[in-house]
């Protein structure tokens, strides 16, 4: 059977104005606390620049939504800058959470029990 994806991912995809970065940071340092111990001074780097690079990603999002895909240019219709931009922090998004090893612990233990993390980025 399919897992479904945590109310709380698809709340803030469908409501961006419900992003709580202090929960994310939380989530996020508590699992890599509880899989490798304490934060050294580079991890605490990654764990700030991940909440800020989703910040990001959530206000594009949010741009998105409320103006849409296309944006007029005085040339014409073209891709909003703010769809570049959402697309540039998923792809930072999942770089930092590989280098926090997020990304490749949650494949390795697919059939593990998920995080609380893992179910915030987990496919439907």
């Amino acid at each position: 059977m399919k897992k479904t994806v945590p109310p709380s991912i698809i709340r803030v995809i469908k409501n961006p104005e419900t992003w709580n970065p202090t929960v994310f940071e939380t989530l996020i340092r508590n699992d890599i606390e509880n899989s490798s111990g304490p934060l050294c001074a580079s991890d605490e780097l990654l764990v700030a620049l991940l909440v800020m690079t989703m910040e990001s990603l959530i206000q594009a999002h949010m741009m998105v939504m409320e103006n849409g895909p296309l944006y007029m240019y005085n040339s014409g219709e073209a891709t909003s800058p703010w769809i570049k931009i959402r697309t540039e922090c998923l792809d930072k998004v999942i770089k930092i959470m590989t280098e926090l090893s997020l990304v490749t612990r949650f494949r390795a233990k697919a059939a593990a029990k998920p995080t609380s993390v893992d179910e915030l980025f987990a496919t439907a």
